[in-house]
């Protein structure tokens, strides 16, 4: 197996969401869904968010199966690469069925962050993209994430040295300010994109507010209206509506989705569905959810030497798969006990198999409990 950066290229796997071809001139057919953003077309304007701990390159694999348009690496740490640490090295390795694929990563110093992009370069993903958002303590502590929305012209020098550390994009990911004394969004923004930056994706939460409440999605509209570089707008997007309600109020240009994506890569599909049709697709069948869980966790043995670590692994991802569906609560306390791939399968298949196969809605109650992350 051959990665990018270490691992699989997998060339040979489609991708879903190629360009329609016509049937007469084999001509591609115009997507109205691609978006620009900066030097790179998209062809959806829904896009994974990097969530740490979670969108290893097998679920970057699965939402790009399922129409994601770009997907992003977990958070890394340019200190971990610019030190070249191998478990740094490892996490930005990606498929080349991801693309386009970007590595995120914090830095708390211009030098940091142009010495972990260079190296970062060097795996080859399409775009780096800064974290300027996340609220945990750890990486505030280190002066790193939503921190540096308190220094706008250290962030605004950090943006630059990686610009110009590299040639590929860098984008930047950012929340709306430390807390409502000090929402400084538009102010940000402006600084990163006289930095050079691609484009800018704003959380519409301060960092005050964590995860907590409901976004402020005006705040994204505020930034659209006073930058000139795209702008993708993320925050309690948890459905194709949500999509369709964020675009429509903000103009903003894409739309990140975070926790609607785990264990179901279908609203994707739903989005584009959509956004083409004007009215939403029908819900996946127990058989299709079956199909997607099982090509996550081969892609997760793929990426695993020890298939008990994929299993393991996985667990949390099967978890998500089958929350709120009839009988999941003894499905679970089986699959927690499975040691191996083969054993997760078929329980998989005689779970999703004793249910009537047709479509299924997403429970409304979902996502209430699901983790968050940066």
């Amino acid at each position: 197996m051959v990665l990018y950066g270490a691992y699989r290229d997998s060339s040979k796997t489609k991708v879903a969401y190629q360009p329609l071809q016509s049937l007469e001139n084999n001509e591609p057919v115009e997507n109205p869904l691609a978006r620009k953003l900066g030097p790179i077309t998209i062809d959806s304007p829904a896009v994974l968010a990097p969530l740490a701990g979670w969108t290893d390159t097998a679920m970057r694999r699965i939402s790009r199966k399922y129409g994601a348009g770009l997907v992003f690496s977990e958070m890394l740490s340019g200190e971990g690469a610019r030190r070249k640490n191998e478990k740094t090295r490892k996490m930005a390795a990606f498929d080349s069925a991801e693309r386009p694929y970007f590595i995120q990563y914090f830095a708390t110093n211009p030098e940091q962050a142009a010495d972990a992009a260079k190296l970062l370069r060097d795996v080859n993903p399409d775009g780096l993209d800064l974290n300027f958002g996340c609220p945990v303590k750890k990486i505030i502590l280190n002066q790193g994430g939503a921190a540096l929305l308190k220094d706008v012209s250290l962030l605004a020098r950090i943006v630059e040295a990686a610009v110009k550390a590299v040639d590929i994009p860098v984008s930047v990911k950012m929340r709306s300010g430390w807390d409502h004394r000090s929402l400084n969004a538009v102010e940000v923004a402006r600084a990163i994109e006289g930095a050079g930056a691609a484009w800018v994706t704003v959380h519409a939460r301060t960092r005050s507010e964590f995860f907590q409440g409901r976004a402020h999605w005006e705040w994204i509209g505020e930034v659209k209206s006073a930058v000139n570089i795209p702008v993708i707008g993320n925050g309690d997007v948890r459905n194709a509506e949500d999509v369709k309600r964020l675009l429509d109020m903000t103009g903003c240009d894409a739309v990140m989705i975070g926790r609607g994506a785990m264990g179901y890569p279908f609203i994707f599909r739903e989005i584009d569905y959509l956004l083409r049709h004007g009215e939403a697709c029908t819900a996946p069948t127990p058989y299709e959810r079956l199909e997607a869980a099982e090509q996550h966790l081969l892609w997760m043995v793929d990426y695993f030497p020890d298939p008990h670590r994929a299993t393991l692994e996985f667990r949390k991802h099967l978890l998500t798969y089958v929350k709120g569906l009839h009988g999941c609560a003894k499905f679970k306390s089986r699959a927690m006990q499975l040691m191996n791939p083969e054993e997760v399968i078929a329980e998989m298949r005689v779970f999703f198999g004793s249910l009537p196969n047709i479509p299924i809605e997403r429970p409304h109650d979902a996502l209430e409990s699901a983790p968050v992350w940066c």
